[in-house]
Formats: C-alpha cells, structure tokens, sequence
C-alpha cells in the first residue's frame, strides 16, 4: 500500500510505501512510465543506474517490462575499482537482475573499476558526449547522505567542470572508486531516489533540516521512501 506524495520544498517530492517490495513494484512501474514517455519525446532514453542492495528488487520487476530496450541506454552512477566479475562491482548486480529479461536489449555502458581510479574517470570522460543527456539518475542513498560515490567531506564534492571523477578515501570499501560528478547528476533531467531501512532515518532528518549532504545537493528529486526509512512527522496522515 503507498501513501500519499508530499511535497519536500527544494529537496522535491516524497513518496511512502508500505515496504520494499511494494516499493519495487511501483518504482518500477513509474520508472517504465518514464521511459516510455521519453522515447516518445526524444526518440532515445538515458538511464543512469544505482548500485547497492536497495534497486535490485525494483530491477527484478523493470527487467521484464516490455518496453522498446533496443532504444534505452544505460549507464551506472559510480562503479567500486574491483576486478571484473567481483560480487561487490556494481555492474555485477545489474547484469545479474536487471539484464535478464527483455532489459537484455539495451545498451550497457560500464564504468571499468578494474583499471583503477584515474583511468576509469578518463575512460569515462573521453566518451560522455556519446552516450546524451541523462534522462533520469536512478539513486540511493547511504546512512551518512552519500549518493553513487560522492561522500560528504570529499574533495570530489568540488570538482564540478568535469562530468565523472576518481574517488579516493571512501569511508566503507573498497576505498577507490569512480563515480558521476555532482555536476553530472544535476545535469540529468531528473533524479530519483530509492530509500529503504530504518538506518536511513538519520540521514533523512538531517536532510530535512537541510544539511547540504550529496543526496541534497544533486538536487530536486523524487524520493520513493519506505516507511521504516521516514521520520515519523515527515509521513502524512492517514
């Protein structure tokens, strides 16, 4: 069962569901509604992917939604520098739930960790222009308000003239990464944030006192919100 939306100011629109399944399933929904009106006014359809535990149930549904997949690009937000093939990459997890049905058909655009920090970033810059404008930035969000690899405090958090960048000194492992900029994720059309699990509480709240964490400064989004994850007086009355 949803709640009903409410408006989050300049953070942009909450959504609340019973639980993370139901949440998958109308995250899914409404992310396929989303792409098919894209492909209808754009003609193509660029869709930035989250990594983490959160997405891979509402890519277990997207993945068998009948949708013209040839047309769809996509792409991840940051990727962990760990071999190809690593159970923690997070082109693993895409290709383990989300390319097994008819999403099979899009194209795939991978962040290549295994060749470290430095190179994957260039790689990546090298071919942005190929790939167009990011339609929608499908995210998640860590307890300490992280979104894709942007940590609060680092200093990727200021470079914002190039669209991907090298992380280094990651809190939680491994501790390289490549990731979007900040830039990068403002830039998408929109952004839209899955979050789950009484750990994001916190985070939530010290979001809504408006603490500028990287899930506040991407900018406006949609956040879909399992309840357990909400502040008590953010869920409106029933």
């Amino acid at each position: 069962m949803s709640h009903p939306t409410r408006d989050w100011g300049i953070r942009g629109t909450l959504r609340f569901f019973s639980d993370e399944k139901d949440m998958a399933r109308q995250a899914s929904a409404w992310l396929a509604q989303r792409i098919r009106t894209g492909l209808l006014e754009y003609g193509t359809f660029h869709l930035v992917l989250a990594g983490g535990n959160t997405p891979a149930l509402c890519y277990d549904e997207l993945a068998h939604e009948p949708l013209d997949w040839k047309r769809v690009t996509l792409s991840l937000g940051d990727e962990r520098c760990l071999p190809i093939g690593h159970p923690e990459r997070n082109d693993t997890l895409i290709q383990r739930h989300l390319l097994v049905g008819k999403a099979s058909k899009a194209r795939f655009i991978t962040m290549h960790g295994e060749h470290g920090p430095d190179q994957a970033a260039l790689d990546h810059t090298q071919r942005w222009q190929e790939w167009g404008p990011i339609d929608l930035a499908l995210l998640g969000m860590g307890e300490d308000g992280h979104t894709a690899s942007l940590f609060p405090d680092n200093p990727v958090l200021d470079i914002l003239d190039c669209p991907v960048v090298a992380v280094r000194g990651a809190p939680k492992p491994p501790s390289e990464r490549v990731s979007l900029s900040l830039s990068a994720l403002q830039s998408a059309r929109e952004r839209v944030f899955l979050v789950t699990g009484s750990k994001k509480r916190e985070a939530l709240e010290r979001l809504d006192q408006g603490e500028p964490l990287p899930s506040l400064l991407v900018g406006p989004s949609q956040w879909f919100i399992e309840l357990s994850a909400c502040p008590t007086h953010l869920i409106p009355a029933t």
